[in-house]
Order: structure tokens, then C-alpha cells, then sequence
């Protein structure tokens, strides 16, 4: 896919994984919409807030109103939606036994009914508007293959999202949109910083990006379960 001009709305793109993917499509002369349940206050943020390119939005991917706003003000600004990247998601390390049904609303509101939310909303407008080349890339996790100790919760989340990008995919196959995973290994964001203190990721923000960028543009293929999977995996 060409991505000159073309809008790509990626949620949770504050800050790690997300924020270096809208860096590099910035390069690439792409229209971009953050979303985004915070907004810090950085000069890294509020730089990016005075570019014509880049449309920051806050906003809950649990609330449909707030999804639905945000579908509004990009629709007004750069037009359809070509490229959906569902980044946002939030962990947990925590012994099962000692996890409770706070901690699990919590774990399944954000990283699967916000993921099924932003997908809904935004996949109704790609299908009635005939949106150009459209793709929906869902960023999942090695943590979704095999599960980590201590991260149950997290895993389960992540093996849903690649099951359910798969069925999807199936179930949309006429419709000619390109619905994927791509699944990051151990990553340098603060989520694994607060997750796995002292460790050493296997990658960087950027090198995860540059994957989705490739994957954008069709330089690397999903496998046959519409996984995008180039990374390093350790438990």
C-alpha cells in the first residue's frame, strides 16, 4: 500500500510501540490520528499537536460516543479512515490465584471489548464508504502463543485478539479488507519496564514499528492464521 496521504488512526500512541509507529509514519507522509486515553504533556507530544498531519484525540476506546466523536473529527479533518492499528492495551503481573474480578473487567474491557469496540465502529465506516486498500492491524503479543508465568490475565487477552483477527479476517475475506496481527516480542516501552523491572527487552519501539510499517505497506505477509510474526520469543 502506498501510506502518501493515506489516514491511519492508532490507538494508544502516547507513548511507546504506538508513538514511534506515528514518528515513522510522519516520514512517510501519512495523515495521523492518535487516540489516546491520556495525553501527556511532553515536548514530544506538543510538537506533534502542531503538525497538519497529526490529529491527537482523547478519548476511552471502551466508550462508543467517545469512538464514535473520534470517527467524526477524523472523518471532518482527513477523511476515511485506511489503515486502523489497534495498539492500546494495558498488563499485569500477578500470581493468578492472587488476581481479582477487578483485575480481570479491567484486563478484558481494555484489551479485548476496546479492541472489539474501535474495530466495530471504524470497520462499519470502511465497509459502507468503500474505503481505499483499508486494513485493520491488531497488535497482539508472543504472550499470546504459549502464555508467560504471571501474566494470565495478559495472555488470554492476547490469544483472543489473534483468534479473533483470524475469524475476522475469514469472515470479511469478500469484503477485501486486510484484517492481521502483529505479534512484538518483549518490547522497550514502560509497560515492560513496569511489568518486568530490571530486564532486558529483545527489541525497541522503533524496530516493532518498522515491522508495522512493512507490514503496512505489504513488505511483509501474515502467516496463514493472518499473524505478522518476525520477532524474538523467550518465556
Amino acid at each position: 500500500m502506498e501510506i502518501t496521504n493515506k489516514t491511519i488512526f492508532i490507538t494508544g500512541a502516547t507513548s511507546g510501540i504506538g508513538l514511534e509507529t506515528a514518528n515513522l509514519l510522519l516520514k512517510e507522509n501519512a495523515n495521523i490520528v492518535i487516540y489516546s486515553i491520556t495525553i501527556p504533556k511532553t515536548p514530544e507530544i506538543d510538537s506533534l499537536k502542531k503538525n497538519k498531519k497529526i490529529l491527537i484525540i482523547k478519548g476511552d476506546i471502551r466508550n462508543k460516543k467517545s469512538v464514535e466523536n473520534a470517527l467524526k473529527k477524523t472523518t471532518k479533518k482527513f477523511g476515511k479512515i485506511n489503515v486502523l492499528i489497534n495498539n492500546a492495551s494495558i498488563a499485569q503481573r500477578k500470581d493468578f490465584t492472587k488476581t481479582t474480578q477487578k483485575d480481570w473487567d479491567a484486563m478484558i474491557d481494555i484489551n479485548i471489548k476496546g479492541t472489539l469496540n474501535v474495530t466495530q465502529i471504524v470497520l462499519k465506516q470502511m465497509i459502507c464508504s468503500q474505503t481505499q486498500s483499508p486494513m485493520i492491524i491488531n497488535i497482539s503479543s508472543g504472550a499470546g502463543y504459549e502464555g508467560i508465568e504471571h501474566l494470565s490475565l495478559y495472555s488470554l487477552t492476547k490469544s483472543a485478539i489473534m483468534n479473533f483477527t483470524h475469524s475476522l479476517s475469514d469472515e470479511l475475506s469478500n469484503k477485501k479488507i486486510d484484517i492481521l496481527t502483529v505479534a512484538p516480542g518483549s518490547t522497550d516501552t514502560q509497560m515492560f519496564k513496569e511489568v518486568f523491572p530490571g530486564q532486558k527487552p529483545r527489541h525497541t519501539s522503533k524496530q516493532v514499528a518498522q515491522v508495522i510499517i512493512k507490514t503496512i505497506k505489504k513488505e511483509i505477509l501474515p502467516d496463514e492464521r493472518r499473524i505478522v510474526d518476525v520477532f524474538h520469543h523467550a518465556k
